[in-house]
């Protein structure tokens, strides 16, 4: 009698990209995706990744479709993309998902997006006070009674390392480079507070 030792379904899921893995300096190995507040790495087969969209950068969202092995025993998870684009800008209604599949391996990631502020952990932006940034956020959603509904997300580069620290506030999407620890309560104000978010 032979025992089933893991079990393979397809997924399809929309996500936000983190940032990168990269092997030998510069082959992209995973996709490090965020869905629902929980972080998946993603294989990305060899023909993928000569053919990845260059306009897919940490921050974007991306609609990714692939197999999914789960390990009975171990109980892990192994995620490989098949396709990788970026998806249509989420709206608040969730009636026609492009993630609504059989075998769903993620939690729904069409509940209204979560705030968030991307903070670049890459060494350039972090010897230029990317460390600081991130206290001054902390403290800043801590004092304003945020720290539940906004979180504070390291990434991989953003590709601005001379003009860091860089961050990214989301779900606007707005980018800031060269960010000083005293700008930071105007930006949660701006982004968090005045539209009531």
């Amino acid at each position: 009698m032979s025992k089933l030792k893991e079990k393979v379904s397809d997924f399809n899921e929309v996500g936000q990209l983190l940032g990168f893995v990269i092997k030998d300096g510069y082959k992209i190995k995973y996709l490090r995706v965020t869905v629902s507040d929980k972080e998946y790495w993603i294989k990305l087969p060899k023909e993928l990744r000569n053919s990845l969209d260059r306009n897919i950068v940490p921050g974007s969202w991306l609609e990714i479709s692939g197999e999914q092995k789960l390990c009975l025993k171990t109980g892990k998870l192994k995620l490989k993309a098949c396709e990788v684009k970026l998806a249509r800008a989420k709206s608040d209604s969730c009636q026609t998902s492009p993630c609504a599949g059989k075998d769903r391996p993620l939690s729904t990631p069409c509940q209204k997006s979560k705030a968030s502020i991307l903070v670049c952990q890459k060494s350039s932006c972090w010897k230029r006070g990317g460390r600081a940034i991130c206290e001054a956020l902390e403290s800043g959603l801590r004092d304003r009674g945020l720290e539940e509904k906004v979180k504070i997300k390291t990434t991989g580069c953003l590709k601005k390392c001379k003009m860091g620290p860089n961050v990214v506030m989301m779900p606007d999407k707005a980018r800031y480079s060269k960010i000083m620890p005293k700008q930071v309560p105007d930006l949660l104000e701006k982004h968090f507070l005045s539209t009531g978010k």
